[in-house]
């Protein structure tokens, strides 16, 4: 029986006008009430929590960060993973000669060197806001950074993503959240990882999860799944790794399924 249910964000749980559809908010407020809801995103814990506030009035337990930050109402943040200052450097060392925009987030606060179109965009996007630092590679030296987020075109991440990930491949995880985003973190982090930890602390079973995604960084959670389903609007290779194919973001996919699964988390 399905008692446990994770639902992406971007591209899963929020349409393309980054809202959450009443039938699908209806339905997941309905789960809560007896199961167990959990949010997993690439986004900044506070942009993550904030979406549960604004549609359910409360938190739940989350993964943030694709997997580098976990948080449970109840105690706050259990898991911190972060880039070690020195790979930090490395990193923007090497990619600062291909000129693609690169934002830091230390701290749950997210940094960029400049104040341009790419981190105004993304903020907009994800509701933060950000801070300009021009010293942005000096500080991430210092400190290290949850994770680093390139911002480009399609293409050119797929290119970039090829380089970074042979290049640095020991220390960093370097994978797409979203078609011009393309994220960096520990070599120990992804969505899956993180779910499996929260999986043991709370005591659930593998084979109670039901998780929902659409893109590259999903797939993680899918191996940590009872069931897993695929949006419509899903790249090619998470509907392959699906076991069901919903309708898409725009179209309710998540409540559309909910209300044809086996459990009884939606009785009474």
């Amino acid at each position: 029986m399905y008692r446990v249910f994770v639902f992406d964000l971007d591209g899963t749980l929020l349409n393309d006008n980054l809202e959450i559809s009443e039938k699908d908010r209806k339905v997941i407020e309905r789960l809560s009430r007896k199961c167990h809801v959990v949010f997993a995103s690439g986004r900044m814990l506070v942009s993550t929590l904030n979406v549960e506030k604004k549609y359910f009035g409360r938190t739940f337990p989350t993964i943030a960060y694709n997997g580098a930050m976990v948080y449970i109402p109840e105690e706050g943040v259990i898991l911190n993973e972060k880039i070690s200052p020195e790979v930090a450097k490395d990193i923007v060392e090497y990619i600062k000669p291909f000129n693609v925009h690169w934002q830091a987030y230390i701290d749950d606060v997210l940094y960029s060197e400049r104040d341009n179109e790419e981190i105004r965009g993304y903020a907009k996007h994800s509701s933060v806001e950000y801070r300009v630092e021009p010293n942005l590679l000096e500080l991430v030296s210092k400190v290290g950074t949850t994770k680093i987020l390139l911002i480009d075109t399609p293409e050119r991440l797929d290119e970039l993503k090829k380089i970074l990930s042979e290049k640095f491949n020991d220390v960093v995880k370097v994978f797409k959240s979203f078609p011009t985003y393309l994220e960096i973190v520990p070599e120990n982090v992804d969505k899956g990882k993180a779910l499996r930890f929260l999986r043991e602390r709370m005591g659930w079973k593998k084979e109670e999860i039901v998780v929902f995604g659409d893109n590259e960084n999903d797939l993680f959670m899918f191996e940590e799944a009872g069931l897993r389903v695929a949006m419509g609007n899903a790249i090619d290779k998470v509907k392959e790794a699906a076991d069901v194919v919903t309708l898409t973001n725009n179209d309710s996919g998540v409540s559309y399924v909910l209300e044809l699964i086996s459990t009884d988390c939606l009785d009474g």
